[in-house]
Order: C-alpha cells, then structure tokens, then sequence
C-alpha cells in the first residue's frame, strides 16, 4: 500500500496528535499514532483521559497500522521536500522524501485502543475567542498537584445561557463568564493537562467556531478536521460559590498597570516560600510595603479611589500579579470585607470576571 501526503498539514496534524501521548503509558501501544483509511486517513492518539483524533481527507488506502508518536513526528518535522511519500511493507513503513529515506516498525492497529467520539448529547457552539478567553483566564489558579483531582482543573458549568469556567488551589479563586445559546444545564470538571492542551490548540487554529458535544462523561471539542476528546474528571470540585462574599465594606478603583507595577517592585524584597505585602487603606492612598529581616524593606504608595472604611491586610504579591497580568482593562476595582476575609479583584464595567484571593494572617 503506497499514498502521499503534504508534510506541512501532516506535520501540523502529528503536532496535535502527539500532545495526547501519555508520557508513561499503561500499554506500549498508547505510544502510537493510529493511522486508519476509511474513507480518506483518520489519525487518532489517546492516553486513555485525552483524546486527539485528526482527520485529511482525499487520501485513499485500506489497511490500518500504529506508528511510534516521537518518531513520526520527528520524521515528518526534518523532511526536507514537502511532498512525502509513504509505503508499508509487511511491519515496516518506508518515508521518502527528496533524497531522504526512513523505514520504521509500525504495529497492528488491533492493539490500539477503540476511542468512542460524541456524536449525540448535548451540543452548542462558542466562538473560538471566547472559549480561549473563559479558559485562560482561569487556568492559572488551578492546583497543580495532579494527586489533588478535584483542584487540578476547570470547572464548567452551563446554565441558562451562560458558561461559566472557574478554577481554586485552596488560595485563590478565578471565575469567569460568557454567554451562549442554549437553556441547557450541565456541569463538569475537566483536567488541568487537558485544558492547557485545549489552549494551545485555540491559539493556533483559525477555525471561528467551535462545535462542544457532551455524552457520556466525554465532551468533544470540534474545530473541523480535528477534535480533542476530554474525559470528565471523577471528583466532586467544591462549592465555590461559598467563598463569594455577599457584601463589602470598603471598595477601591485603582489604575491596573500602576498597581501591578508598585506590587512587582515592592515584592522584591520578599524571599520564595514566604512571599507577603501589606496593603494599607486610608484616605485616598493606598500604601504597599514588604519587610524581611534578611533583605530590608519597600514601601510605595498609589493613589485610588476609596470608598468605605479603612483597612490593613496582607496577601502574597504573586497571586496579585497573576490576577493583574490575566486582565486587560485599565482602571479595577478591589473589593474588602475586612483584613482576614477574601479578597475580590474585578472591573467597573465587566461583568462575569473576577478573582478571590485569600489574605496573609499579619
């Protein structure tokens, strides 16, 4: 069997598909890229949680094999013409192009796992922009111990019209809203990995719209030719709606690019592992300072816009910066309830979006 391919669509295809090779697979065979020819090459890689299946059109053949992820990958990436030749011979396959020639072992595809692809359930469409936006502006504050199931991830939940991502790590919080057409409600929690890999993908297509099929504790993420299949994460994420507080007792408006700018400097003298900054609140000025007994000490101080009572609480810089680097719009709104409650960092104007962090004991 012999068929050609372009090496720049089957290079962008093996990047994708090569991000859902698991790094220590259960089964040798999950090191591999299943090449299937039924009705045109439908390629698919999984690590049993993340799927990629990959799809070109106009190729024809009849057998069906599974070739080593890496190598491929790395074959196809070298090749110096953009025309590639391929022919299997017995449990060999040969890859020609220009002057350059490889024959690598492929094993049978009967090894290969079978991938069931939504197709049913509930489906609705987001624009690309929108779904990249919703995620990552949340990902960030998700716990990065994978052994912690139910905070190393995003939670999506759908509910009359809106979709809304949110992630914690114990610490902070980010939540984010957009809205959709449907009156349907699901909910799920999806891996960090997974949703990292769903970004990447969404920064690198140009497809607009993206079709979301939810069946069977999977949801499918269709960009056309390619779809990413995510199986739902079993753990039971907590009620973050209780760390919302109901109401304030001092607000202030503040310039994003100079508070940003004052915490990163004043966080200099702070030392890894016990990074703290007070923030102080009286009058119309904002006062930030960090003391260490091995460094020294900063002090800045910005003006704001205050309403409420005044305040002294402490927070670490970093989970400022994060908030602050993940938004765009130049003046924000920092909400207190007193020095030992969270925190809420949002815009005047958005709505939908915005952050809980958790404050330092002084």
């Amino acid at each position: 069997m012999e068929f050609t391919l372009d090496r720049e669509v089957l290079s962008s295809h093996l990047d994708s598909l090569s991000r859902a090779v698991a790094a220590r697979p259960i089964r040798p065979v999950l090191n591999g890229i299943n090449f299937d020819f039924k009705d045109g090459l439908t390629m698919t890689a999984t690590d049993m949680e993340f799927t990629v299946r990959s799809r070109i059109a106009d190729v024809s053949g009849e057998k069906s094999f599974v070739v080593d992820a890496k190598t491929i990958t790395e074959i196809v990436k070298s090749l110096p013409d953009r025309e590639v030749k391929f022919s299997i011979d017995g449990q060999k396959l040969d890859i020609l192009s220009g002057k350059s020639k490889f024959q690598i072992f492929i094993q049978d595809s009967s090894e290969f796992p079978e991938v069931r692809i939504p197709t049913d359930g509930i489906q609705f469409d987001m624009k690309r922009t929108q779904l990249y936006s919703m995620f990552e502006r949340v990902s960030f504050s998700a716990a990065n111990d994978e052994n912690m199931k139910n905070l190393n991830g995003v939670y999506v939940e759908v509910e009359s019209g809106i979709s809304r991502s949110v992630a914690v790590d114990g610490f902070r919080m980010a939540l984010s809203e957009e809205k959709i057409d449907g009156t349907f409600n699901i909910n799920f929690l999806l891996s960090l990995r997974a949703i990292k890999e769903l970004l990447r993908a969404l920064s690198s297509t140009e497809i607009e719209k993206i079709n979301l099929k939810f069946e069977n504790k999977q949801i499918a993420f269709d960009f056309g030719n390619t779809v990413f299949v995510c199986k739902i994460v079993d753990a039971e994420f907590p009620n973050y709606k209780r760390v919302i507080p109901e109401e304030f007792k001092t607000r202030i408006v503040v310039d994003r690019n100079m508070l940003r700018s004052a915490v990163r400097r004043v966080s200099i003298l702070t030392r890894a592992g016990s990074e703290t900054i007070k923030i102080s609140l009286e009058g119309e000025k904002m006062k930030i300072s960090s003391r260490s007994a091995d460094l020294g000490e900063a002090e800045e101080t910005i003006d704001v816009q205050v309403e409420g009572e005044p305040l002294v609480i402490a927070f670490n810089p970093n989970f400022i910066l994060d908030a602050l680097n993940h938004m765009e719009e130049e003046k924000i709104q920092l909400s207190f309830v007193d020095s030992n409650k969270p925190l809420m960092i949002d815009t005047i104007d958005l709505k939908g979006y915005f952050f809980i962090i958790m404050p330092v004991r002084l």
